[in-house]
């Protein structure tokens, strides 16, 4: 098969912009409300940036568990391991004392774990609330097709933005989350913007395809429904062009899902 057309392509890069933006968000959120005149914003934006990074990875990866006969998404699943290792992060920089280095470390890690669970345990549902129901939408949209799936990037991208603005005005006295919130809010805006703008191709090319417009394309009505083919023509006039199915078709001409049939050689 062929390469796809590049308005169909994964845009890995568009991931990469919203796992940033939803690290860089939660972790200059973090230190904004905690430590709003920039005191210990340190310590509380490092671990969770690196943290929440990784735990919005996580959430994209296709790796399931089943539990009690459902699968769930790994990355669900180890939210709360995360949210202690993040608390447990935070309490050893904020213990760290230069005179016993790894004693203060390794018990302000079993504080922030532990003990720090008063904080952590709420920080993690407000956490899902404000990034994770988001997420999750942009999960259940994807699962409708292409454009769900940009769908649900800017959603994930505004919502970002949003935190991160708000935690730059919060925490505008820190360098530290100013810096972060807007390297946060870059790479929101930036994701929603190329999200937006890979299914405005989308739609020209599909429309192209179906006035007939584009070479090499045209979009076919089948039981089905629509669908967007490929034809090569062949130099032989014995021999008829060879058509391949690409994507199935919404009655909008949105792109559902890779088709799997062929109709001819």
């Amino acid at each position: 098969m062929a390469a796809l057309p590049a308005p169909f392509r994964a845009q890995r890069t568009l991931a990469r912009l919203n796992v940033a933006a939803v690290g860089l968000a939660l972790a200059a959120a973090t230190a904004a409300i905690v430590a709003p005149t920039g005191h210990m914003a340190m310590p509380l934006f490092v671990p969770t940036a690196i943290v929440g990074c990784f735990w919005a990875w996580m959430l994209r990866s296709s790796s399931m568990l089943s539990i009690f006969g459902k699968k769930r998404r790994v990355g669900w699943l180890v939210s709360p391991i995360l949210a202690a290792t993040n608390s447990a992060a935070i309490g050893a920089l904020l213990m760290f004392e230069a005179k016993s280095p790894l004693a203060s470390l390794a018990a302000g890690a079993v504080i922030g774990a532990t003990v720090g669970a008063i904080f952590w345990v709420p920080a993690l549902l407000l956490t899902l609330a404000f990034f994770g129901l988001p997420i999750a939408r942009a999960q259940r949209l994807a699962e409708r097709g292409l454009a769900g799936e940009e769908r649900g990037e800017i959603t994930v991208g505004i919502t970002c933005l949003a935190i991160a603005v708000f935690a730059m005005v919060r925490g505008s006295v820190s360098p530290l989350v100013m810096m972060g919130g807007g390297v946060g809010a870059l790479a929101a805006l930036s994701a929603s913007g190329l999200a937006y703008a890979r299914m405005r191709r989308r739609r020209a090319f599909v429309g192209a395809a179906e006035a007939g417009k584009l070479p090499g394309y045209r979009v076919e009505q089948t039981n089905e429904g629509k669908v967007l083919l490929r034809v090569a023509e062949q130099k032989s006039y014995r021999v008829a062009d060879f058509e391949e199915e690409m994507f199935d078709l919404d009655a909008e001409g949105e792109a559902v899902r890779p088709a799997v049939r062929r109709l001819g050689d």
